[in-house]
């Protein structure tokens, strides 16, 4: 065992196996995960736990990614000559997981960044307030 050596500390944050416990998430992390949850939520069928951000209607689903309460515009198309904005995309039900792994893969490879880097102030702003709203609950509780 080699002995103590002040350099051999290095904050977690940089250590793979713990870098994501107790770490801010990155936006682009946010998205990642939201798409996890859906994949999760979609195999539980109508067990799934906590707001569900896709709709099936017969053999098809409609889902939006979103990143701190707002639906990323997944593609840009053109109607009668005019670009619009797709946040909420269809797919056949037996392909869902794989449109999801898709728009993860677009996110990680960096096509979504440039919306993201928007959302992260978004997303700064959302968790102050919440963390204001439960510290002025906490203070109104009884003791």
């Amino acid at each position: 065992m080699a002995k103590f050596n002040p350099s051999m500390l290095i904050p977690a944050s940089q250590v793979a196996e713990f870098s994501k416990q107790g770490a801010a998430r990155t936006v682009q992390q946010v998205a990642l995960d939201n798409i996890a949850k859906m994949k999760e939520q979609f195999g539980a069928g109508d067990a799934a736990e906590g707001k569900v951000n896709f709709k099936v209607a017969g053999d098809r689903v409609a889902f939006t990614i979103r990143v701190s309460n707002t639906a990323l515009t997944l593609e840009r198309t053109k109607v009668q000559d005019t670009d619009v904005d797709v946040k909420e995309m269809t797919v056949p039900k037996a392909n869902f997981i794989e449109a999801l792994d898709f728009y993860g893969d677009r996110i990680k490879a960096g096509e979504y960044d440039a919306q993201l880097t928007g959302l992260a102030d978004k997303k700064a702003l959302r968790t102050a307030k919440m963390r204001e709203t439960r510290k002025g609950k906490k203070e109104a509780q009884p003791s």
